[in-house]
């Protein structure tokens, strides 16, 4: 058994170590990951036995940093806060497994894998969090865009950006002109804050689930080369 406080410090070491959350698959596939190991992986070579591991090369244990302390606080006090969550929904399977380590004082090695995410789940919980309230007040003055069921233009940019497993796409959220919401799904990840210029076919006007504000839907897209 290990103290969670301890093993979320260290996760916080995998996750500055590598410049963020590297997964066994992104290992495999993302020739930008050549040469690097998984966060899990840092995180078993630090914790178990060497006799315990199948890595053909022996790891280093990570050197955790007093940055890494006070992440690690961070990150388990704002995941707690998924207590709260589960009173306005039901969580998820991933979410109360989250919940149920950054509450324990002690964990033990089958649960390393699920730790050394977890910087990476406080990041993008962060990034939800400030996208809800940007989405919301962008809510207020959004309308609808283009004419439905025609190809349009668009001058936008990328307020939020989300990878959708089951499509194995990313789900593009925009604002034009400082005032409406316009999305679409793209295969390649686009940076936040860009701005593009993208030509896409109105798919769909409608109010939008979390908010009364209208959300234009476009698919068919081509995005511009040149910056707007």
């Amino acid at each position: 058994m290990f103290k969670t406080k301890d093993v979320i410090a260290v996760s916080c070491a995998a996750h500055r170590f590598n410049g963020g959350f590297l997964s066994k698959d992104s290992i495999r596939f993302d020739k930008k990951a050549e040469g690097k190991r998984a966060n899990s992986d840092l995180l078993y070579a630090h914790f178990l036995d060497p006799k315990e591991l199948k890595f053909k090369n022996a790891l280093p244990k990570l050197t955790v940093k007093n940055e890494d302390l006070e992440m690690a606080n961070e990150v388990i006090d704002y995941l707690k806060g998924l207590s709260f969550k589960a009173i306005e929904r039901k969580l998820t399977d991933f979410e109360s497994n989250v919940l149920s380590v950054v509450n324990s004082e002690h964990i033990d090695k089958t649960q390393l894998g699920i730790t050394a995410s977890l910087p990476k789940v406080y990041f993008n919980k962060i990034e939800q969090d400030n996208w809800t309230d940007r989405e919301l007040e962008l809510s207020r003055t959004s309308n609808v865009l283009g004419e439905l069921h025609n190809r349009s233009t668009f001058n936008a940019k990328v307020e939020f950006v989300r990878y959708i497993p089951r499509t194995m796409s990313y789900l593009i959220t925009c604002s034009v002109k400082n005032q409406h919401i316009l999305k679409f799904f793209h295969d390649k990840k686009i940076n936040l804050n860009t701005k593009i210029k993208v030509d896409g076919y109105v798919k769909s006007q409608d109010k939008g689930k979390f908010h009364n504000g209208m959300e234009t839907i476009i698919n068919r897209i081509k995005i511009h080369k040149d910056k707007i």
